[in-house]
């Protein structure tokens, strides 16, 4: 399994990965992703501005992707981390955000989610950033499982200010690197 930046030639994949995803979680009963976000914009915007990654098998088959947030020198990762209910463990860090964070069905319970959790990590700390952020909808225990195993610690619910979920709390976790 490599992980590596994202191009356009793997947006097909990502977006299948992603409507998967979706389906799973409605079926769930979670109501997160369930509007029209991410979608292939959101994609490809995120490969334009080279925060896309995908985890790859030996095969060559996508098998996850993520968005990994590390603009922190032109303004915070996430707009939305500026206020919490709790605390970060690095309140005034600069850190990297984690988003769209999706595993192909058939790859599922392999540790990929982990794998890209812990690049996500690592690539921040290379860069000089003291922590990585991520949130997730309060019902996506699957989420929430994985990120606790990757070492992210709850540290409160944040209240997103954009998109089509504006207003929506979501639990927010922090991992230092």
């Amino acid at each position: 399994m490599i992980i590596r930046p994202a191009t356009h030639s793997d947006v097909d994949r990502m977006d299948e990965i992603c409507e998967a995803a979706k389906a799973a979680m409605r079926s769930m009963g979670i109501d997160q992703w369930q509007d029209g976000y991410p979608n292939r914009a959101c994609w490809e915007a995120d490969v334009d501005d080279g925060f896309a990654y995908v985890a790859e098998t030996d095969g060559g088959t996508v098998a996850g992707m993520f968005a990994l947030v590390t603009n922190a020198e032109t303004r915070d990762p996430e707009p939305s981390y500026g206020e919490i209910d709790g605390s970060w463990l690095t309140p005034k860090a600069n850190y990297a955000a984690v988003h769209r964070v999706g595993v192909a069905p058939e790859s599922k319970g392999q540790g990929i989610a982990g794998m890209m959790l812990d690049f996500a990590c690592d690539k921040a700390a290379q860069m000089g950033l003291t922590s990585v952020r991520i949130d997730t909808h309060a019902d996506n225990k699957p989420m929430q499982c994985a990120l606790q195993k990757a070492g992210f610690i709850p540290c409160g619910v944040i209240t997103l200010v954009e998109g089509n979920d504006a207003g929506e709390p979501r639990i927010a976790f922090e991992k230092l690197v």
